[in-house]
């Protein structure tokens, strides 16, 4: 029997979806973990499929990925307020990873240190055409595609320098604790998921 953590990575949509799937790829993470991504298709959706993926119990632990979206946070407080609440305790800012106002900040940090302010594709598309080539960024099937495959592992050493002198405060704009998470996975210690797991048990 694998002694590999089954870790379950529940993102919020597409591009957090297509994003962690590279990230998977690129052979950056620990082998001690058998980790499956999920795809929760909408901010709101997102506290439902965990509940229904801990209920399977298919995984050692859910973790989350996802946008803060922009001020008030009402989505992503409501959020964090519904994490805690099915595991009645306060346990939700140690599984939700997030980035504000939105991945892409994390994303383009791949390829130079940026300070995103707003989570619309449309004013965000000349830093996105700047960094990857791609014009009128829409995230198109094709052209998440395209954006992914600029993603490597010598850049993915740029992204985890850059992220880091970001607030881990959800308010503060731009800001992540996805360095938390992805340093957590690059480590063959899986001590902080039994720690974790009891947690959410205890």
């Amino acid at each position: 029997m694998s002694s590999r953590k089954r870790l379950c990575l529940l993102c919020e949509g597409f591009e957090e979806y297509d994003y962690i799937i590279r990230l998977k790829s690129l052979g950056v993470w620990s082998d001690a973990y058998d980790i499956t991504v999920k795809n929760a298709k909408g901010l709101d959706n997102i506290a439902p499929v965990y509940q229904n993926e801990f209920h399977s119990d298919n995984f050692d632990l859910i973790l989350i990925f996802c946008d803060t979206e922009l001020k008030p946070y009402l989505q992503f407080t409501n959020l964090l307020k519904k994490i805690n609440a099915f595991h009645d305790k306060n346990v939700a800012k140690s599984i939700v990873f997030f980035a504000n106002p939105c991945s892409m900040q994390v994303i383009l940090s791949h390829f130079e240190a940026v300070s995103l302010t707003t989570n619309s594709k449309a004013l965000n598309t000349p830093l996105i055409s700047k960094y990857t080539g791609l014009s009128h960024y829409s995230a198109r099937h094709e052209q998440r595609s395209r954006l992914m495959q600029r993603i490597n592992a010598q850049n993915y050493e740029v992204m985890r320098a850059n992220i880091s002198s970001l607030s881990t405060d959800y308010r503060v704009v731009p800001g992540t604790n996805f360095l938390s998470l992805i340093l957590k996975l690059e480590c063959s210690s899986t001590s902080w998921v039994n720690r974790l797991i009891r947690r959410i048990e205890d």
